[in-house]
């Protein structure tokens, strides 16, 4: 019998079938190919989490359970640190030295060694720190290794505290090889930088089945639950899971109002900045997280100094009403140029970006960076104050483009649609050829 579509759309069904079993086999290859450069033993190369001035979390995964043992050599000399039999490695390195370096070795049982280094936090105490932030990685990994050679040289240039992931690190949460992947790009910066996650939403996809995952390969390092907080010296981060029922959800709200009042009145003259996947601000295609801004908008305004999202694929910098705000969802994915213009927006660039915080003498400084290295935009703040950016002026870049533009022009937009145009095509074609045999039948 042959195929309705083909016979309905002639060439151009043809041409669509072809088109879609090269884009089968291509993927087919692709897969093949990961395949054979698959590492037999390691399943995610050794990568640091968690970073403390005394102490980080080194975490692997092997394809077949095996105990292994990690020898670290820093100041105090050296010592290893045994793991037991299993496939899913996680080695706390506690007792460390601020500011201090220190090399590792992973030995198995049977196999291969890794080798790696690190440099540990400064003393909390301090009055500076510096940490990178980006987000949105997921399946754009020849983008993601580019985000990832720029931040690598910028840890060269300046070494930092800390890497922080702003969520969607997996394309499919629920699929294994979606969260190998990533490492294949991450995999040089996080055996010498430790990372801090936040989930977001692709994480849990399909339906929550990704948690487990998440769990897995990031999530234990950082404690029980998917919300915590963390301090490099003058900077305090209030890192949220934004994947919740938020009216619902009483004892995470209870945590982070508790946690940002109690932090505001012990360090009255540090940073307070607030993480979260899905942004409280955002002029781009998901626009603002409502239901977080319903629920702890009041009190981020009250005590913190800047929140932080992800889940737009673009680069945004603004101010509302006094609360400053960044968008930073360019580390790999494809990027959105919608652009609403809302007031408070100062800077608006859909690019594959990563963005650099360094706080100094009472001064935060946010530069926005390519991944070649350089600059989107440069500016600073201090408490309860606006941007200056580069310029003197609080505006930087502005760009992208408006709703009505971005909507003819979206690839997304025909992607979604794509399907269903091609079944209206169709049905179209169906009832033609029906109205023509019924016209047929009455001429005779």
């Amino acid at each position: 019998m042959a195929c309705p579509l083909l016979r309905t759309h002639g060439k151009r069904g043809v041409s669509f079938t072809l088109g879609a079993l090269l884009m089968a086999a291509l993927m087919a290859r692709e897969t093949h190919a990961r395949a054979q450069t698959q590492d037999p033993t390691f399943q995610t190369p050794p990568y640091l989490m968690d970073p403390q001035p005394t102490e980080l979390t080194l975490l692997f995964e092997l394809r077949r359970a095996s105990a292994a043992e990690v020898t670290l050599t820093g100041p105090e000399g050296a010592r290893t640190l045994p793991s037991p039999t299993t496939k899913h490695h996680m080695v706390r390195l506690r007792g460390l030295q601020p500011d201090a370096s220190y090399t590792y070795q992973v030995r198995l049982a049977e196999g291969p060694t890794r080798n790696g280094h690190f440099r540990t936090p400064r003393d909390h105490e301090r009055d500076d720190a510096r940490l990178c932030l980006y987000g949105d990685s997921r399946s754009g990994e020849e983008e993601h290794q580019r985000v990832i050679a720029g931040l690598r040289r910028a840890h060269q240039a300046a070494p930092m505290e800390a890497v922080v992931h702003l969520g969607d690190f997996a394309a499919r949460g629920g699929e294994l090889g979606e969260w190998v992947a990533p490492f294949a790009s991450i995999g040089p910066l996080a055996q010498e930088v430790g990372l801090v996650p936040v989930l977001g939403n692709h994480e849990l996809i399909p339906d929550g089945t990704g948690r487990p995952h998440y769990t897995r390969f990031l999530g234990r390092a950082m404690g029980s639950t998917a919300y915590y907080t963390r301090r490099f010296g003058p900077l305090h981060l209030v890192v949220l899971d934004t994947n919740t029922d938020w009216p619902e959800d009483a004892a995470q709200l209870e945590w982070a109002r508790e946690q940002l009042r109690t932090l505001r009145a012990a360090h009255a003259e540090d940073f307070i900045l607030v993480l979260a996947h899905h942004p409280m601000f955002s002029s781009s295609l998901h626009e603002d997280h409502q239901p977080l801004r319903d629920a702890l908008e009041q009190s981020v305004r009250e005590h913190a100094d800047m929140v932080f999202g992800g889940h737009d694929h673009t680069y945004e910098r603004g101010t509302v009403s006094g609360l400053h705000y960044v968008v930073s969802g360019g580390g790999g994915s494809p990027l959105y140029a919608l652009n609403h213009r809302r007031d408070g927006q100062l800077a608006y660039a859909p690019e594959h970006h990563f963005v650099c915080v360094d706080v100094a003498d009472g001064t935060l400084t946010l530069t926005a960076q390519r991944p070649d290295g350089t600059t989107l935009e440069a500016c600073a703040v201090r408490r309860g104050q606006p941007f200056v950016c580069a310029d003197g002026t609080p505006r930087g870049v502005v760009g992208g483009v408006p709703p009505w533009r971005f909507w003819i022009t979206s690839a997304l937009l025909w992607w979604r649609l794509g399907p269903a145009l091609l079944l209206l095509a169709v049905a179209f074609g169906v009832v033609r050829r029906w109205l023509a045999r019924r016209r047929a039948r009455r001429a005779t």
